[in-house]
C-alpha cells in the first residue's frame, strides 16, 4: 500500500514538469515564428533590392540617371504589389513584413503582458520609400539598400529605411520587453555592375512593327577603329549576334541604330569580338543595353575552336567600352 502511495506522489511530479516546460517550448515556438516572418520579409526586399539594382544600371549611357532611378522604383513598387497595380490596393497583403503599433500592458513593465495591437487596415504591410542619390554613387555600378531597422552608414543610388519588423508572437512570451520593443533588423541590399555584351538578338517590334527593343544590325567596326574614331563603320554580310562569329566586310556603311558588331582578324579570319551601340546614327562609346544582350555566348561558341575562342575572348577585353550588360556583383 506504501509503495503504491509513493508511486502516485512521484507521477505528480511528471505534469508539473510538463507545465513547467510548456512555457518554454512556446516562448520558443513563438519566437521561431517571428524569425520566419521576418526571413519572408527580408527575402522579399532582397528581391526588390536586387531587380531595382539591374533595373537602376540598364540603359547608363543613354537614359539619365534620374530617370534609372525611377525605373528602379517601379520595380521596387511593384514587388511589393499583389497584382502590378498601385491604384487599387493589395487584397495578397505583400510586402515587406507587417506594420503594426503597441500600446499599453499590464504589470511588470518588464514584460509584454496585455499590450494591444493596431494595425492600420489601408497600412498593413511595409512598402518603403526610396531616397534617390543626387549623383551616381559610382557611374559603373548602381546600388540599392532597402533596410528594416539598424541604420545604414554607406552611401547608395536608391535607400530607404524604415522600422524594423516587429515581434509578433513572442510578445507573448516572458522575454524582456525591451529587447521585443526593439523588433528584429532585416533589408535587402544589392549592387548591379556591367559586363561586356557576348550575344545580342535580332531587333524586337510590336505588332504594328514599331521598334521596342534594339537588337543586331548589319553594320560593323575594327577593333582599332572602335577604340579609336568610331569613324569607318562597315557593312557585314548579315546582322552578327554572338562573339566568334566570321564576318565579311562587303565595304563603307552608313549607320543605323540598333547593335553593330565589332570585329578583329584572328588567325586570318575577320571574327566577331564583341558589340557596341549606335543611336541617332551615333555610335556611342559605352552604354548598358536595356534589353536583348546577354554576357554569355551562344551554342555555337562550343563548336568554335578552343584556341580561336581564347583569341577572341583576349581581344574582347581590349574593346573600350562598348555594349555592356547589367549583372548582380558577387556577395550582394
Amino acid at each position: 500500500m506504501l509503495q503504491r502511495r509513493l508511486k502516485n506522489r512521484r507521477g505528480g511530479y511528471v505534469l508539473v514538469l510538463v507545465a513547467t516546460m510548456l512555457f518554454g517550448l512556446f516562448a520558443m515556438a513563438a519566437l521561431v515564428i517571428d524569425l520566419g516572418f521576418a526571413r519572408v520579409a527580408q527575402r522579399q526586399m532582397q528581391t526588390a533590392a536586387d531587380a531595382a539594382a539591374l533595373e537602376g544600371l540598364r540603359g547608363e549611357g543613354i537614359v539619365s540617371y534620374g530617370d534609372r532611378q525611377v525605373a528602379a522604383e517601379v520595380l521596387i513598387a511593384w514587388t511589393f504589389d499583389d497584382d502590378l497595380d498601385e491604384t487599387n490596393g493589395d487584397i495578397g497583403a505583400l510586402g515587406g513584413g507587417p506594420i503594426v503599433a503597441f500600446s499599453g500592458g499590464a504589470g511588470n513593465l518588464d514584460l509584454n503582458a496585455s499590450e494591444l495591437m493596431t494595425v492600420d487596415t489601408n497600412d498593413q504591410t511595409y512598402k518603403p520609400t526610396m531616397q534617390r542619390s543626387l549623383n551616381p554613387v559610382n557611374g559603373s555600378e548602381f546600388t540599392v539598400a532597402i533596410q528594416r531597422g539598424g541604420t545604414v552608414l554607406e552611401p547608395y543610388d536608391l535607400l530607404s529605411e524604415g522600422p524594423s519588423v516587429p515581434y509578433l508572437f513572442a510578445r507573448g512570451s516572458l522575454l524582456n520587453r525591451e529587447s521585443i520593443g526593439d523588433g528584429i533588423a532585416a533589408g535587402g541590399v544589392a549592387r548591379a555592375v556591367t559586363e561586356k555584351a557576348l550575344s545580342v538578338g535580332p531587333p524586337i517590334n510590336d505588332t504594328a512593327g514599331s521598334l521596342i527593343y534594339p537588337g543586331a544590325i548589319a553594320i560593323g567596326y575594327s577593333l582599332a577603329d572602335w577604340n579609336g574614331s568610331r569613324s569607318n563603320p562597315r557593312q557585314m554580310d548579315t546582322p552578327k549576334t554572338v562573339i566568334g562569329q566570321t564576318v565579311t566586310d562587303v565595304g563603307g556603311a552608313t549607320p543605323i541604330d540598333g547593335y553593330c558588331c565589332i570585329f578583329s582578324t584572328i588567325d586570318g579570319v575577320d571574327r566577331v569580338v564583341g558589340f557596341g551601340r549606335i543611336e541617332g546614327a551615333v555610335a556611342l562609346p559605352s552604354s548598358v543595353a536595356i534589353a536583348n544582350a546577354i554576357g554569355r555566348q551562344g551554342s555555337a561558341w562550343n563548336q568554335i575552336d578552343a584556341t580561336v575562342r581564347d583569341d577572341v575572348m583576349t581581344q574582347n577585353k581590349t574593346i573600350v567600352g562598348g555594349l555592356l550588360v547589367a549583372r548582380l556583383a558577387p556577395g550582394t
